[in-house]
């Protein structure tokens, strides 16, 4: 896969988690799928803005490792339909990707190089960008046969993980399955695997997640360099 179509993926399919302190709820005797889609539709409904700590790696299944692990933050907000998002990675590489008012941008500052997307033009993807976050699970179901697979710690969190798999040619052409683990506490994705059809996947993870925070919206607007070598997609 091309270093373009990586970042643009990632971006496609968004990375809203969060984490706010407070204790498990009530579980039932047997938590099952409807019981966790429900949570998740109601923290959807109410979630404006996060920011954390962002740990992914790129499995390549023909050599059977994974690439070096990449460390940064990320930030996300909404306003009414607006999305705003943006990824730093800080280790062991430097990269920005940025989306914002319908745009994206990844950004090299090493390279001096930078890609930009529209995302007005790729409306049928624009919805993965609240995969898992702001989805209703009612268009969830309709775009993914969803499997239960039941609780699983992911660290010392309680989670419960959630297979996707895409109904739509255009979209497992990219991604064959998906995996959610959903946060007991705060029922948002805090880890991700995003399996391409060759079974290479991308593994993200959150950390120190912070939710509904007061973001400003300058957070999200990048100023690049003159000499920066600008490429539309």
């Amino acid at each position: 896969m091309d270093s373009a179509r990586i970042p643009l993926l990632f971006l496609l399919l968004g990375f809203f988690t969060d984490l706010p302190s407070g204790a498990m709820e009530t579980v039932p005797a047997a938590p099952g799928l409807e019981w966790v889609l429900e949570k998740m539709d109601r923290r959807g409904g109410n979630l404006q803005s996060m920011s954390a700590k962002i740990i992914q790696k790129k499995w390549t299944d023909i050599l059977e490792e994974f690439d070096e692990e990449e460390r940064g933050e990320f930030h996300f907000l909404r306003e009414n339909e607006a999305i705003r998002l943006r990824r730093d990675i800080t280790e062991p590489g430097v990269s920005t990707l940025l989306i914002n008012d319908g745009k994206g941008i990844f950004y090299q500052p090493l390279l001096k190089q930078a890609n930009r997307y529209d995302l007005g033009a790729r409306k049928d993807r624009a919805e993965f960008l609240l995969l898992g976050f702001t989805s209703k699970k009612e268009a969830l179901r309709e775009a993914y046969s969803i499997r239960w697979l039941g609780p699983e710690l992911v660290g010392d969190r309680e989670t419960y993980a959630l297979e996707l798999t895409p109904r739509s040619d255009k979209v497992s052409a990219f991604f064959s399955r998906l995996v959610l683990w959903v946060d007991g506490r705060l029922w948002v994705p805090i880890q991700q695997k995003l399996v391409e059809p060759t079974r290479d996947y991308l593994l993200i993870r959150f950390e120190d997640v912070r939710l509904n925070l007061d973001l400003p919206a300058s957070r999200f607007e990048l100023e690049l360099p003159s000499d920066v070598n600008v490429i539309q997609f």
